[in-house]
């Protein structure tokens, strides 16, 4: 049941970041139009697609991480016994989930701090620096959960498929 409910919260936060890199697609392409018509384009696209970017690369990569869709190099263990395949992910899971709650607790101080020094972000727009920060720990959080998923139940060997 828990587990259900965390997946479909990773599925949800994946649609989300799809819908923010499919609007970033659509503002680019309009302010290209605009610029190619000589007409000015719209004010503060590029910054607000730089928080997008941010912010939808976050919402997206425990998804990504819980899916195996990132890049993995399995040349060398594709090639090893299943058991040495099971015990090798539980090793890679845990340093995985070691380093995300690191990267985790960091940008939690970072976004803590920022918010107590009232940090701004003023370009086009002006935000608290806090609001774009927020998204590192709890990403990170998320993917240590994932991690963790993964140590006490590691993939099947048989079920990823090597790149070659």
């Amino acid at each position: 049941m828990l587990g259900q409910l965390f997946d479909r919260l990773l599925w949800l936060l994946a649609a989300l970041s799809a819908g923010i890199f499919g609007a970033i697609a659509i503002v680019i392409s309009i302010n290209v139009a605009l610029r190619n018509l000589g007409l000015p384009v719209i004010y503060g696209a590029l910054d607000g697609i730089q928080y997008a970017l941010m912010i939808a690369t976050f919402m997206g990569a425990p998804w990504v991480l819980a899916r195996d869709g990132h890049v993995k190099v399995d040349l060398l263990t594709a090639s090893l016994a299943p058991h040495t395949q099971t015990m090798l992910a539980r090793v890679t899971a845990l340093i995985g989930a070691l380093t995300a709650a690191v990267l985790g607790w960091y940008g939690f101080q970072a976004a803590v701090a920022s918010a107590a020094r009232g940090s701004m972000i003023r370009t086009s727009f002006v935000i608290p620096e806090w609001w774009m920060l927020a998204f590192v720990p709890v990403s990170l959080t998320l993917c240590v959960i994932v991690f963790a998923r993964k140590l006490v139940r590691p993939d099947d060997p048989d079920r990823a498929l090597s790149g070659l």
